[in-house]
């Protein structure tokens, strides 16, 4: 029961809301330190059918960070770290979570369009007991990405809008093909909401290994100053196979440089 338990919450890590398919100006970057909230009673088994689990939650603090090294390549990093609690069957744990890093480079830019590619790697500096709770079967991973973001105005109104396919090696089920999308929007000068989904594949046999994790996340980011900005948000399973129907609360600081 346990192993069942750490594989659910390991595919429900939230996922912070970075910059996309953009890159950071040279010498500049943004950090963003979130803690987010997750808590699940129940679950989508190997059928997509909802079943009752053992109730856990999740409290993550995350600190992603990106660095503009020149202008077609920016630095990426985030270090994790978690506290976990479930009964039955009495399940806690509370370590340092997984640790990415790598690099966003620029394949090309035109018009209010970008193209671009990310790799990272992921390694649980904790062990094992870390990485069963962050979607790895070993202690190291890697995220290679292709990404694709443009500006758009909408009723007057200025944002933007970002698409992402990857692939990530050794997940709980196996290798897995994930894809993100993001729709932001400025209604006000100071204030950006953002929209994401965030969906996670495990080819295999349903029944079997197949894996399907979709989740949707909206959050509020309000600018106190030019470099200091704030975000709260909720973020929640819509369906799935052989993942949790989670719900969470996530709220971040974001800061400029």
């Amino acid at each position: 029961m346990l192993r069942i338990v750490c594989v659910l919450v390991a595919l429900l890590a939230p996922s912070l809301a970075g910059a996309g398919a953009f890159l950071q100006s040279p010498g500049h970057g943004q950090v963003i330190a979130e803690l987010a909230f997750s808590e699940a009673g129940f679950a989508y088994d190997s059928f997509g059918r909802s079943t009752a689990i053992p109730a856990w939650r999740k409290f993550e603090l995350s600190t992603y960070a990106e660095y503009g090294l020149t202008d077609f390549v920016t630095l990426i990093g985030d270090p994790s770290w978690f506290t976990f609690r479930a009964k039955p069957p009495g399940v806690s744990r509370t370590r340092l979570g997984v640790s990415e890093a790598g690099a966003r480079i620029k394949i090309v830019a035109w018009g209010d369009n970008i193209l671009s590619a990310q790799a990272t790697a992921r390694y649980a500096a904790a062990g094992r007991g870390a990485a069963e709770f962050s979607d790895m079967r070993r202690r190291a991973q890697v995220d290679v990405r292709l990404l694709f973001a443009r500006n758009v105005s909408v009723f007057g109104l200025s944002g933007y809008v970002g698409f992402e396919m990857g692939f990530r090696s050794h997940a709980a089920f196996g290798h897995q093909v994930r894809f993100d999308a993001t729709y932001a929007v400025r209604p006000f000068e100071r204030t950006t909401v953002m929209l994401q989904s965030f969906t996670a594949i495990n080819p295999g046999r349903i029944g079997d290994r197949f894996m399907l994790s979709q989740k949707m996340k909206a959050s509020v980011i309000y600018d106190v100053t030019e470099s200091l900005a704030l975000q709260l948000g909720a973020i929640v399973a819509m369906r799935g196979v052989n993942s949790a129907a989670e719900r969470g609360i996530v709220s971040a600081i974001w800061w400029k440089f």
